[in-house]
């Protein structure tokens, strides 16, 4: 796409931004390869997630995965989270069809939901967690969708109320290759806890979602999580989640 004399100022900032992200996390993935495998944990983490649509606004979402070394040190961590998602004012839907998931063309989307984690292992922990998001969305040139995502974690570990904030930037973009359709995709997200008062925790992730039909969807990513206040420094996940959207 061509730059014009009129283009809003906010376009090319968001181009500036988007090269300076895709270049800020190539560099930290390259760096977190180099951490000693003292300090590092490898792992797989395998998710289903079930999106049932209401109507064109509103949709609930179903989760179960199995983790670890996520939120604990050590132990292996089960997450089951039932999601409501508002969708608010939608924008270019039809160049965003590879994925079933419409909400991907809304500017805005609100999510409330609630979720238990039980870990399993030594000084295993249980935990309840309300979670409350809005995630903006913005297509850039090149058709490269923007999202920053705000996230709120409002958690009561074995009984002990705390909160955690996150904030997170993706990035995608739909291609087509004949009939095989997919949409990678990079993210870098971090993490602030309340109790502690500081930024423990980001992951960087890069992966594609391909859709298997009108309904299913499998998505493969890589993530790395660094940890500066946590036993387990560092982790380099690789997830596969399954989607069913009905």
């Amino acid at each position: 796409m061509k730059k014009t004399a009129n283009e809003p100022r906010f376009r090319q900032r968001a181009r500036v931004t988007t090269i300076g992200f895709a270049f800020t996390l190539l560099a930290v993935l390259a760096y977190g390869s180099t951490a000693s495998a003292q300090e590092t944990r490898q792992e797989f983490w395998p998710e289903a997630d079930l999106y049932v649509k209401l109507n064109d606004q509103f949709r609930l979402r179903f989760l179960a995965s199995l983790t670890r070394a996520r939120e604990t040190a050590k132990n292996t961590e089960g997450t089951l989270e039932v999601d409501f998602d508002i969708g608010v004012k939608a924008f270019i839907r039809q160049r965003l069809r590879n994925l079933p998931d419409n909400h991907r063309g809304k500017y805005l989307t609100l999510r409330t939901g609630y979720a238990y984690i039980p870990s399993f292992g030594e000084g295993s922990d249980k935990e309840h967690r309300i979670v409350l998001e809005a995630t903006g969305r913005y297509p850039l040139p090149l058709d490269i969708l923007v999202s920053v995502r705000n996230r709120g974690d409002l958690r009561w570990i074995n009984g002990d109320f705390s909160t955690r904030y996150r904030n997170r930037l993706r990035l995608e973009r739909d291609f087509a290759i004949g009939i095989v359709k997919f949409t990678p995709y990079l993210t870098g997200e971090g993490f602030y806890d309340l109790r502690k008062d500081l930024w423990n925790r980001v992951e960087f992730s890069g992966g594609a979602e391909i859709p298997l039909g009108r309904r299913p969807v499998i998505e493969f990513y890589y993530l790395r999580q660094n940890n500066s206040h946590s036993e387990t420094q560092h982790v380099n996940a690789f997830g596969i989640t399954f989607q069913w959207h009905i």
